[in-house]
């Protein structure tokens, strides 16, 4: 009798632990009103993976509509992109941009972004969706393409964080790069190193 009741105690505790993992797992999705809703991870609007008729959210990402749909309670209400900091979606944040959601990629230091464009691929082959990084210097800064040129615009009282994305630049290192070891992007570990 004894010998059964481990493996059942076993089984009872695993159980248990996949339904609260499951539970964390749940996707929210909603807005962030503001930059300090995002900063503070504040979603309005919110509808979650329990109840998602409550809110129902559409970003209307695809077909570039200027707006978002919310419906609450059956009410429809129609917010601009302009007025919005955000959204969370998928366990991604994103940010409103000239009516662009921009997935917020890293936030250490300055903020980099990515959004995807349709880009021409070899000749008779048509384009395809690429992923192109950007960065804004402050949250609610301007986002700007990840270049070097744009680096040294945008931090003009970092000398040598200039000069050390010049250098990846003519050696042919990509900014956007991740580094798996370091666990970062390349550009941030360049960032790192001017401050020291």
């Amino acid at each position: 009798m004894k010998k059964f009741r481990l493996p059942v105690i076993m089984v009872i505790i695993l159980t248990f632990g996949l339904i609260q993992q499951s539970n964390a797992q749940k996707q929210l999705k909603g807005l962030y009103l503001t930059s300090n809703d995002y900063l503070n991870h504040k979603l309005s609007y919110s509808a979650d993976a329990d109840n998602p008729s409550k809110n129902i959210i559409n970003i209307h990402e695809f077909i570039g509509k200027k707006s978002v749909t919310v419906i609450t309670n059956g009410k429809k209400q129609l917010i601009s992109k302009s007025e919005i900091f955000g959204y969370h979606d998928n366990n991604h944040d994103y940010r409103f941009y000239n009516n662009l959601a921009y997935q917020i990629d890293d936030t250490t230091g300055f903020y980099i972004y990515s959004h995807e464009k349709l880009a021409s691929q070899m000749p008779g082959k048509g384009p395809r969706p690429t992923k192109v990084s950007y960065f804004s210097k402050k949250i609610d800064g301007e986002i700007l393409s990840l270049t070097s040129e744009n680096i040294a615009m945008a931090f003009p009282k970092n000398a040598k964080f200039r000069y050390m994305v010049e250098v990846a630049a003519k050696s042919d290192i990509k900014l956007d790069a991740y580094d798996n070891g370091s666990d970062e992007y390349k550009i941030k570990e360049l960032y790192t190193e001017s401050l020291k």
